[in-house]
């Protein structure tokens, strides 16, 4: 059973609809928010951005299905995502899920790096490339996944800086940074000043 429930979840999980088909105890459709956040015209979030199609990618249909991200990366990562959506199948058959707030892991730099290969040279309106992107260490480091920085589906983050969250990404920074090993390096974030 287990051999064929792996092609035939990824066959539904093609379509958006199925990620919402379960409902909670309360009769809600299971992540109804985070649904109508991906499905609004003008984007309140990352994912919300993807789903509207507004990428920077070529092809007529350039909109994310919610599986486009939540697949995972490689085998490994990809069996996990298939076992957590099993445990998640089985508690809410026998009555004891509720709407989750988070993933329990993050997704690897390796799923979003599936489309976005170019980012050395890019850099958010009020931020500056060499912030992370722009140094060539922080590709050989394998830092913080994306997510850390890049808030997906909360609401909140700047969405001229591509989502980003400046205590999210100061956190980020702290983990492998402290003020007294990065000499020059200010891990206070803020915007030039408007003009």
């Amino acid at each position: 059973m287990g051999g064929l429930s792996w092609p035939v979840s990824d066959r539904i999980e093609q379509r958006n609809d199925f990620c919402n088909a379960c409902h909670l105890p309360d009769g809600t459709p299971l992540h109804i928010q985070l649904r109508e956040d991906f499905d609004r015209r003008i984007p309140v979030s990352l994912a919300g951005v993807h789903g509207r199609g507004w990428v920077e990618e070529e092809g007529e249909d350039r909109a994310f299905r919610c599986i486009d991200c939540h697949s995972g990366s490689g085998p490994i990562e990809r069996t996990r995502v298939k076992l957590l959506a099993a445990r998640d199948a089985a508690r809410w058959a026998i009555g004891s899920f509720e709407e989750p707030d988070g993933m329990p892991f993050d997704l690897s730099e390796q799923t979003c790096r599936a489309c976005h290969t170019g980012f050395r040279h890019s850099a958010a309106p009020g931020w500056t490339v060499d912030a992370y992107h722009g140094l060539e260490a922080h590709d050989a480091l394998g830092g913080p996944p994306c997510v850390s920085c890049h808030t997906v589906h909360a609401r909140g983050g700047d969405g001229m800086a591509y989502y980003m969250d400046r205590a999210s990404v100061a956190s980020a920074c702290r983990a492998c940074h402290s003020d007294s090993d990065a000499p020059g390096i200010s891990l206070e974030l803020s915007y030039p000043a408007a003009d």
